[in-house]
């Protein structure tokens, strides 16, 4: 691969340039161009581990972006999650505060309610496109195709230009019984893929599972039968977003004369959204708070939440932990666990459901009661059977499942690329007449973002490491008051030392030992040593013996004062 520097985007007829969403999940961010004039397709964060400290999302390059701001002519959002819209309240900012922002109704919604949380909200730069449309967007022609999905009006996009035609699937599965009567689009792709498609970039989360994913409608008939074998309270954790479970829900609360309880503000926004888009999935009259319901028999009560992914603050967590003031839980209670968990996320689940246990509920959390939101292997498969793409680039997934990806194109007859996040992917000509596996490839350095409440910043700027090591080693701050006398020499007359997040054995006994240490390295300066000097001699002396304390290696803060401190 060639290196480049961070300006270069290209003039080449086509070029790709993932800014996230490959060899992770999430940030998915994708640089669409034609003759150096480009397109973002989604704009999302990314979700950090817990080994992460100090900051609770990623971002992409957002220099990066500012630098190419006049490049990038448009933003085009094809779902309303969090990893596809997540990001915008910083991306927004980097660029042209002319460039508009494509998007579906529904998706609009989410996205009004996201940066009217930043103060960003501006109704002129965005614009509205329905299934089917073609519209102007750049330096393109674009056209919507619906996809079935776990949140509704979803799309993915054909980019057409002169210099060939791109499908960006986004992401999607085959739902034949979707909950909202509204089907994937086979004949649209077909259509599409007649007219020819150069290079199709497509959703690689599922390859490695075999077979179809379950329909959302098939979901609601597993709840359904649990729901109303029940004979108390029953309480259904899931995806906020996925409204089509809740529309599924909803009908079940009618059909067993219970009330949709809903608990979470996350839940809440998104009903919120969908009856501002006019397309609320419940009748107003059968929907509750939680806090409204306390006179409401249990045996009524069907409880929607949050906290499918054991999040501390989350409603389920926190009623595990029986400290939600609302949703008392006790053995009369069926929970249903209506979600997949996240990998990363199985401790924190793990740890709920065990909460959960003690307090005598019923869990039920079989494979039976959800439906992933993304396309399974053979589904995969049919969409590359249905488009025929010339090319075909793996996107949205790890790497594993993006080699398993180009494994099933290239199964098909249909050459396929690797790329890694910061790979620009430039094709000279129409890719039909330029064989992918000769396409130049560019890597460029792309820098993660880091957000932190209203800090951002790259790994550096948000001092991540820094954080890490003090979350595992603590912090001793040494405040000592220094006398100098006429022959310039130094000595300590008075040391005083707090330690925070570090075991000093009990009552804190290696606190006068340090204190002792720090005196002496004090003394042991020769005459006239700078303040400078004298403070990082304590600070090697206090440290060093911490770590024969504890063997850890706290970050030690010192301050030293001239004379008895006031």
């Amino acid at each position: 691969m060639q290196t480049a520097p961070r300006s270069a985007l290209p003039n080449e007829p086509l070029s790709l340039l993932p800014l996230g969403g490959l060899g992770k999940i999430g940030m998915n961010a994708m640089l669409i161009g034609t003759r150096g004039r480009f397109v973002m397709v989604d704009c999302g964060v990314g979700f950090l581990p817990p080994t992460v400290v100090g900051a609770d999302k990623m971002l992409p390059d957002l220099g990066f972006i500012a630098a190419h701001r006049d490049r990038i002519e448009a933003v085009l959002i094809t779902h309303g999650h969090e990893d596809h819209i997540g990001a915008l309240p910083w991306v927004l900012p980097a660029l042209d505060p002319a460039t508009p922002v494509f998007a579906s109704r529904f998706t609009t919604e989410l996205i009004r309610h996201r940066l009217n949380e930043h103060g960003l909200w501006r109704a002129d730069r965005m614009h509205l496109f329905s299934p089917a449309a073609r519209f102007a967007v750049g330096p393109f022609e674009a056209q919507a195709l619906r996809v079935t999905h776990s949140i509704p009006d979803c799309a993915s996009i054909a980019l057409r230009s002169e210099a060939g035609t791109i499908l960006h699937t986004a992401d999607w599965k085959i739902d034949d019984e979707p909950m909202d009567g509204e089907h994937f689009d086979r004949a649209g792709f077909e259509a599409l893929g007649k007219d020819g498609v150069d290079l199709m970039l497509s959703d690689s989360t599922n390859v490695l599972a075999p077979g179809r994913t379950r329909s959302e409608t098939e979901v609601v008939r597993q709840l359904e039968r649990r729901v109303a074998a029940w004979p108390g309270r029953v309480i259904v954790t899931m995806f906020s977003s996925n409204l089509h479970r809740v529309r599924g829900l909803g009908q079940i609360a009618k059909a067993t004369g219970r009330r949709l309880v809903i608990c979470g503000r996350s839940i809440w926004n998104h009903l919120e959204a969908a009856q501002r888009n006019g397309t609320l999935p419940v009748e107003p009259q059968l929907l509750v708070d939680i806090e409204a319901a306390r006179d409401l028999p249990r045996a009524q009560q069907l409880v929607l939440t949050t906290g499918s992914q054991g999040e501390p603050r989350s409603a389920l967590n926190r009623a595990a932990h029986g400290d939600h003031d609302h949703l008392r839980l006790d053995k009369s209670d069926l929970v249903l666990h209506s979600a997949r968990i996240i990998p990363g996320n199985e401790g924190d689940v793990h740890e709920m459901w065990n909460n959960l246990a003690s307090r005598e509920v019923t869990l039920v959390a079989d494979r039976a009661i959800h439906a992933s939101g993304h396309a399974q292997r053979d589904e995969l498969e049919e969409l590359l059977r249905l488009v025929k793409p010339r090319s075909f680039v793996p996107v949205h997934g790890e790497t594993t499942f993006l080699h398993a990806h180009a494994a099933l194109a290239h199964s098909l007859q249909i050459p396929a690329r690797i790329l890694h996040n910061g790979d620009r992917l430039d094709l000279e000509g129409r890719p039909a007449r330029t064989p992918l596996s000769h396409a130049r490839v560019t890597d460029l350095p792309l820098v993660t973002h880091y957000s932190d409440g209203p800090s951002t910043g790259d790994e550096e700027a948000m001092r991540l490491k820094e954080r890490k090591k003090i979350a595992w080693n603590g912090v001793v701050v040494v405040a000592a008051a220094v006398e100098r006398a006429p022959d310039g020499s130094a000595r300590a007359r008075e040391v005083s030392i707090e330690a925070r997040a570090l075991f000093l054995g009990p009552d804190d006994a290696h606190l006068k030992d340090m204190r002792e240490v720090a005196a002496r390295a004090i003394t042991a300066c020769p005459p006239r040593t700078p303040w400078s000097e004298i403070s990082e001699a304590v600070r090697a002396s206090v440290r060093a013996a911490a770590r024969r304390a504890t063997d850890k290696r706290p970050e030690v803060i010192v301050v030293l004062h001239e004379g008895r401190p006031t």
